[in-house]
C-alpha cells in the first residue's frame, strides 16, 4: 500500500475498451498503476462514476483530483468535452478542462478543421503526445492508429488510420478469417506482411493475398492473423511515411 498522503494527482486514461489510472506524487512521479477492462464504449454516461470509484477509491482518500483524457469525454462518454482546435499546446487545453464530478476533471480532445469542416480528431493520444515531443511526428498505434506531428511544442497536424480496427473487422466479418486459427506469434508471418504491405501501394487488392496464401498452403491458419496484421501496419507506415514530410491530407 501506497502513502495516499503523498498521492497529489490521480491520472486517468479512459479508452474505448480499458483505462489505465496512476497515482501521481507532487513531481509527476508514478507512485502506483491499475488497468481494468471497463472501457467507455461499454459503459453508459451515468455508470462511469461508479467504475472510478471502483478503481481509485483508496487512492482519494485523502481527496486527491483527478484528471481523465480519452473516450471518457466523448460524446456519449461521462460528460462531453468539447475539442480544441489545432494547433494546440498543453496550455491551450487546461482552459478547456470539463468537470464530471467534485473534483474530477476531462481533458478535451483535439482536432483538425479546414475550410470549416472537420477533417480529423483525437482523444487521449493529445496527453501522451504533448507529454513526450516537442518537434517530430509520433506515431499512436492502436484500435485508431494516430500519426500526430508537434512543432514547437504545439500539435499542428494529425490523421487517423483505422489499422486496429480494420484487422478486428476483417479477421471476424470477412473471408480473409474464416479459415483462421489461434497459435504462437509467428514472426516470418509478420515480417512477410510488413514487407507486403509496404511494397504494394493496393492494399484492397494486396488484403486477397492472405486467402491465395493460405490456399496454396504458404500460409498456416494459424500464422494467417500474424501475416494480415503485418500487411496492415506496413501498409500504414508507407502511405504515412510518404506524407510524414509534406502536411497531411
Amino acid at each position: 500500500m501506497i502513502d495516499t498522503s503523498r498521492i497529489a494527482l490521480v491520472g486517468v486514461d479512459w479508452g474505448s475498451t480499458n483505462l489505465r489510472a496512476f497515482a501521481l506524487d507532487g513531481e509527476g512521479a508514478v507512485l502506483d498503476r491499475r488497468a481494468d477492462d471497463r472501457g467507455a464504449a461499454g459503459l453508459s454516461p451515468d455508470a462511469f462514476a461508479a467504475v472510478l470509484d471502483d478503481v481509485v477509491r483508496d487512492w482519494r482518500a485523502d481527496s486527491a483530483p483527478v484528471l481523465i483524457c480519452g473516450m471518457a469525454g466523448a460524446r456519449g462518454g461521462w460528460v462531453e468535452a468539447p475539442y480544441v482546435e489545432m494547433p494546440a499546446a498543453l496550455a491551450d487545453l487546461t482552459p478547456h478542462l470539463t468537470g464530471a464530478a467534485p473534483g474530477v476533471r476531462i481533458v478535451p480532445g483535439v482536432c483538425k478543421r479546414a475550410d470549416g469542416r472537420l477533417i480529423d480528431v483525437m482523444r487521449g493520444e493529445e496527453v501522451q503526445v504533448l507529454g513526450a515531443l516537442t518537434d517530430g511526428v509520433a506515431v499512436c498505434p492502436g484500435t485508431h492508429s494516430k500519426w500526430v506531428r508537434m512543432e514547437g511544442g504545439r500539435i499542428t497536424d494529425l490523421r487517423t488510420v483505422m489499422t486496429g480496427e480494420l484487422f478486428a473487422v476483417l479477421r471476424a466479418h470477412s473471408i480473409l478469417g474464416r479459415t483462421m486459427t489461434e497459435g504462437p506469434f509467428d514472426p516470418a508471418a509478420f515480417d512477410e506482411g510488413v514487407d507486403r504491405g509496404l511494397a504494394d501501394p493496393a492494399l484492397t487488392a494486396a488484403l486477397f493475398s492472405v486467402r491465395t496464401a493460405g490456399l496454396d498452403g504458404r500460409l498456416a491458419p494459424s500464422a494467417a492473423p500474424d501475416y494480415l496484421s503485418g500487411l496492415l501496419i506496413g501498409a500504414e507506415i508507407a502511405a504515412r511515411a510518404a506524407a510524414s514530410r509534406v502536411p497531411f491530407t
